[in-house]
Protein backbone atom coordinates (compact mmCIF):
# COMPACT_ATOMS: atom_id res chain seq x y z
CA UNK A 1 0.00 0.00 0.00
CA UNK A 2 2.93 2.51 0.34
CA UNK A 3 4.33 1.49 -3.00
CA UNK A 4 0.80 2.51 -4.39
CA UNK A 5 0.68 5.90 -2.51
CA UNK A 6 4.08 6.88 -3.72
CA UNK A 7 3.57 6.24 -7.37
CA UNK A 8 -0.06 7.54 -6.75
CA UNK A 9 1.38 11.15 -5.27
CA UNK A 10 4.24 11.28 -7.88
CA UNK A 11 1.90 10.44 -10.97
CA UNK A 12 -0.23 13.58 -9.37
CA UNK A 13 2.22 15.62 -9.07
CA UNK A 14 3.21 14.75 -12.30
CA UNK A 15 -0.18 15.43 -14.20
CA UNK A 16 -0.88 18.64 -11.90
CA UNK A 17 2.54 20.29 -13.56
CA UNK A 18 0.43 21.37 -16.48
CA UNK A 19 -2.40 22.24 -14.38
CA UNK A 20 -1.26 25.92 -14.10
CA UNK A 21 -1.78 26.24 -10.64
CA UNK A 22 -4.06 29.52 -9.20
CA UNK A 23 -3.53 30.78 -12.65
CA UNK A 24 -6.70 31.36 -14.48
CA UNK A 25 -6.40 29.00 -17.91
CA UNK A 26 -5.11 30.75 -20.91
CA UNK A 27 -5.24 30.00 -24.73
CA UNK A 28 -2.78 27.44 -25.04
CA UNK A 29 0.41 28.78 -27.47
CA UNK A 30 0.89 27.13 -30.52
CA UNK A 31 4.49 26.31 -29.85
CA UNK A 32 4.79 27.37 -34.27
CA UNK A 33 6.63 30.13 -35.66
CA UNK A 34 5.95 31.72 -38.73
CA UNK A 35 9.21 31.67 -39.73
CA UNK A 36 11.40 29.11 -39.22
CA UNK A 37 14.44 29.43 -36.40
CA UNK A 38 17.79 27.36 -36.10
CA UNK A 39 17.35 24.00 -34.05
CA UNK A 40 18.63 23.95 -30.57
CA UNK A 41 19.27 20.66 -30.48
CA UNK A 42 20.03 19.75 -34.31
CA UNK A 43 21.60 23.45 -35.30
CA UNK A 44 22.72 22.32 -38.71
CA UNK A 45 18.90 22.50 -39.08
CA UNK A 46 16.12 24.77 -38.75
CA UNK A 47 12.45 24.49 -37.48
CA UNK A 48 9.25 25.58 -37.14
CA UNK A 49 8.92 25.43 -33.32
CA UNK A 50 9.34 28.31 -31.38
CA UNK A 51 10.25 26.90 -28.20
CA UNK A 52 7.14 28.28 -25.88
CA UNK A 53 6.53 24.20 -24.53
CA UNK A 54 8.02 23.02 -22.18
CA UNK A 55 10.75 20.88 -23.64
CA UNK A 56 10.66 22.31 -26.89
CA UNK A 57 14.64 22.31 -28.15
CA UNK A 58 13.73 22.56 -31.49
CA UNK A 59 14.09 18.70 -32.40
CA UNK A 60 11.88 18.02 -35.50
CA UNK A 61 13.94 16.38 -37.88
CA UNK A 62 10.74 15.31 -39.89
CA UNK A 63 9.39 18.38 -40.30
CA UNK A 64 6.39 17.17 -38.48
CA UNK A 65 5.58 20.46 -36.86
CA UNK A 66 4.81 22.16 -40.21
CA UNK A 67 1.61 20.51 -40.65
CA UNK A 68 -0.09 21.05 -37.19
CA UNK A 69 -2.78 18.33 -37.29
CA UNK A 70 -6.38 18.89 -36.43
CA UNK A 71 -8.94 16.27 -35.24
CA UNK A 72 -9.02 14.18 -38.08
CA UNK A 73 -11.35 12.12 -36.98
CA UNK A 74 -13.59 15.12 -35.98
CA UNK A 75 -13.08 16.23 -39.60
CA UNK A 76 -11.47 19.15 -37.97
CA UNK A 77 -8.75 20.58 -40.21
CA UNK A 78 -5.28 22.11 -38.91
CA UNK A 79 -5.61 24.69 -36.27
CA UNK A 80 -2.16 26.09 -35.97
CA UNK A 81 -1.02 24.90 -33.23
CA UNK A 82 0.66 21.50 -31.77
CA UNK A 83 -2.10 21.03 -29.08
CA UNK A 84 -2.59 17.64 -30.53
CA UNK A 85 0.97 16.67 -30.67
CA UNK A 86 1.85 17.52 -27.00
CA UNK A 87 -1.52 16.21 -25.87
CA UNK A 88 -0.45 12.83 -27.36
CA UNK A 89 3.33 13.24 -26.23
CA UNK A 90 1.80 13.84 -22.38
CA UNK A 91 -0.72 10.93 -22.64
CA UNK A 92 1.87 8.63 -24.17
CA UNK A 93 4.82 9.36 -21.96
CA UNK A 94 2.32 9.66 -18.59
CA UNK A 95 0.92 5.86 -19.58
CA UNK A 96 4.68 4.53 -20.21
CA UNK A 97 5.49 5.89 -16.83
CA UNK A 98 2.65 3.73 -15.13
CA UNK A 99 3.35 1.03 -17.51
CA UNK A 100 7.33 0.71 -16.37
CA UNK A 101 6.08 0.30 -13.09
CA UNK A 102 3.54 -2.10 -13.84
CA UNK A 103 6.10 -3.92 -15.69
CA UNK A 104 8.28 -4.41 -12.72
CA UNK A 105 5.92 -4.35 -9.78
CA UNK A 106 4.91 -7.82 -9.99
CA UNK A 107 7.65 -8.96 -8.51
CA UNK A 108 7.98 -6.52 -5.86
CA UNK A 109 4.30 -7.81 -4.97
CA UNK A 110 1.64 -9.47 -6.38
CA UNK A 111 -2.01 -10.27 -5.06
CA UNK A 112 -2.12 -13.76 -3.80
CA UNK A 113 -4.39 -16.25 -5.84
CA UNK A 114 -7.47 -18.32 -4.88
CA UNK A 115 -9.37 -21.79 -5.15
CA UNK A 116 -11.51 -19.70 -8.39
CA UNK A 117 -8.99 -18.23 -10.29
CA UNK A 118 -5.97 -20.52 -9.32
CA UNK A 119 -3.53 -20.01 -6.58
CA UNK A 120 -0.81 -18.69 -9.01
CA UNK A 121 -3.24 -16.83 -11.00
CA UNK A 122 -1.60 -13.39 -10.50
CA UNK A 123 2.00 -14.96 -9.83
CA UNK A 124 3.03 -14.53 -13.68
CA UNK A 125 5.93 -12.52 -13.31
CA UNK A 126 6.90 -12.00 -17.22
CA UNK A 127 3.92 -9.73 -18.81
CA UNK A 128 4.13 -11.76 -22.03
CA UNK A 129 2.80 -14.77 -19.63
CA UNK A 130 0.30 -12.84 -17.45
CA UNK A 131 -1.72 -11.23 -20.52
CA UNK A 132 -2.45 -15.18 -21.51
CA UNK A 133 -4.11 -15.19 -17.86
CA UNK A 134 -6.59 -12.91 -18.10
CA UNK A 135 -9.81 -14.02 -17.76
CA UNK A 136 -12.23 -13.75 -20.39
CA UNK A 137 -14.74 -11.80 -18.95
CA UNK A 138 -12.19 -9.49 -17.87
CA UNK A 139 -11.06 -7.95 -21.70
CA UNK A 140 -14.39 -6.17 -22.26
CA UNK A 141 -14.71 -4.15 -19.10
CA UNK A 142 -10.92 -3.44 -19.82
CA UNK A 143 -11.55 -1.91 -23.01
CA UNK A 144 -14.78 -0.53 -22.26
CA UNK A 145 -12.59 1.57 -19.28
CA UNK A 146 -10.04 2.63 -21.49
CA UNK A 147 -12.52 4.06 -24.45
CA UNK A 148 -14.93 6.13 -22.44
CA UNK A 149 -11.62 7.53 -21.18
CA UNK A 150 -10.24 8.72 -24.73
CA UNK A 151 -13.96 9.88 -25.49
CA UNK A 152 -13.43 12.19 -22.66
CA UNK A 153 -10.39 13.14 -23.56
CA UNK A 154 -10.67 13.51 -26.91
CA UNK A 155 -14.23 15.86 -25.85
CA UNK A 156 -11.93 17.96 -24.05
CA UNK A 157 -9.80 18.77 -27.04
CA UNK A 158 -12.40 20.55 -28.88
CA UNK A 159 -12.21 23.18 -26.51
CA UNK A 160 -9.55 25.98 -28.34
CA UNK A 161 -9.10 26.97 -24.64
CA UNK A 162 -8.08 23.41 -23.58
CA UNK A 163 -4.41 23.16 -22.32
CA UNK A 164 -2.80 19.53 -23.60
CA UNK A 165 -2.10 17.74 -20.21
CA UNK A 166 -4.21 19.90 -18.33
CA UNK A 167 -6.55 17.61 -15.78
CA UNK A 168 -8.23 19.62 -13.45
CA UNK A 169 -5.55 18.55 -10.72
CA UNK A 170 -3.68 20.80 -8.48
CA UNK A 171 -3.71 24.12 -6.96
CA UNK A 172 -6.16 26.84 -7.59
CA UNK A 173 -9.80 27.00 -7.09
CA UNK A 174 -11.88 23.94 -8.63
CA UNK A 175 -9.35 21.66 -8.72
CA UNK A 176 -8.54 18.57 -6.89
CA UNK A 177 -5.72 18.87 -4.91
CA UNK A 178 -5.67 15.78 -2.56
CA UNK A 179 -1.79 15.85 -1.73
CA UNK A 180 -1.67 19.83 -1.15
CA UNK A 181 0.28 21.32 -3.72
CA UNK A 182 1.42 25.07 -3.81
CA UNK A 183 3.99 25.70 -6.32
CA UNK A 184 5.51 28.71 -7.34
CA UNK A 185 5.50 29.75 -10.91
CA UNK A 186 9.13 28.90 -11.14
CA UNK A 187 8.46 25.89 -9.35
CA UNK A 188 5.66 25.37 -11.74
CA UNK A 189 8.31 25.91 -14.54
CA UNK A 190 10.80 23.44 -12.94
CA UNK A 191 7.79 20.47 -12.68
CA UNK A 192 6.45 20.75 -15.94
CA UNK A 193 9.95 20.35 -17.99
CA UNK A 194 10.73 17.32 -15.55
CA UNK A 195 7.17 15.88 -16.28
CA UNK A 196 8.29 16.20 -20.27
CA UNK A 197 11.66 14.82 -19.65
CA UNK A 198 10.37 12.18 -17.99
CA UNK A 199 7.61 11.07 -20.14
CA UNK A 200 9.70 10.81 -22.77
CA UNK A 201 12.07 8.33 -21.04
CA UNK A 202 9.47 6.37 -20.00
CA UNK A 203 8.19 5.66 -23.56
CA UNK A 204 12.05 4.88 -24.37
CA UNK A 205 12.08 2.53 -21.20
CA UNK A 206 8.93 0.61 -21.54
CA UNK A 207 10.28 -0.54 -25.43
CA UNK A 208 13.29 -1.62 -23.68
CA UNK A 209 11.58 -3.53 -20.81
CA UNK A 210 9.12 -5.17 -23.69
CA UNK A 211 12.65 -6.20 -25.52
CA UNK A 212 14.14 -7.30 -22.42
CA UNK A 213 11.00 -10.04 -21.61
CA UNK A 214 10.75 -11.19 -24.61
CA UNK A 215 11.42 -14.94 -25.63
CA UNK A 216 11.91 -15.45 -21.48
CA UNK A 217 9.23 -16.28 -18.89
CA UNK A 218 11.48 -14.71 -15.96
CA UNK A 219 10.48 -11.03 -15.25
CA UNK A 220 13.12 -8.04 -15.62
CA UNK A 221 14.45 -7.90 -12.01
CA UNK A 222 15.02 -11.57 -12.04
CA UNK A 223 16.96 -11.29 -15.56
CA UNK A 224 18.75 -8.30 -13.80
CA UNK A 225 19.71 -10.54 -11.14
CA UNK A 226 21.10 -13.61 -13.34
CA UNK A 227 23.58 -11.16 -14.89
CA UNK A 228 25.72 -11.01 -11.55
CA UNK A 229 24.95 -14.33 -10.49
CA UNK A 230 24.73 -16.84 -13.33
CA UNK A 231 28.55 -18.39 -14.28
CA UNK A 232 27.89 -17.91 -17.55
CA UNK A 233 26.99 -13.82 -17.35
CA UNK A 234 29.54 -13.64 -14.81
CA UNK A 235 32.46 -14.50 -17.16
CA UNK A 236 31.36 -12.03 -20.19
CA UNK A 237 30.95 -9.08 -16.94
CA UNK A 238 34.23 -9.62 -15.36
CA UNK A 239 35.75 -7.78 -18.47
CA UNK A 240 33.87 -4.64 -17.33
CA UNK A 241 33.25 -4.73 -13.48
CA UNK A 242 36.27 -4.81 -11.39
CA UNK A 243 37.04 -8.20 -9.43
CA UNK A 244 35.15 -8.14 -5.90
CA UNK A 245 32.28 -5.81 -7.15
Amino acid sequence: MLRLAVSAAAFAASVQAFSFGSKKATKAPTGISTVEVPSQALPWTTTTLDGTYVGDVGFDPLGFSKYAPGAWWFGEEGDGSLKYFREAELIHGRIAQLAALGWIFPELYHFPGNEKVGAEAYGALNPYVAIDTIPAGAWPQILAFMASLEILRLNRLKNPDYIPGDLGLGQGPGRWNPFGFDYTPEEYAEKQLQEIKHCRLAMLGIVGLAAKSSGSDLGVLAQLGQSFSEPGYVEKAGYYFPVGI
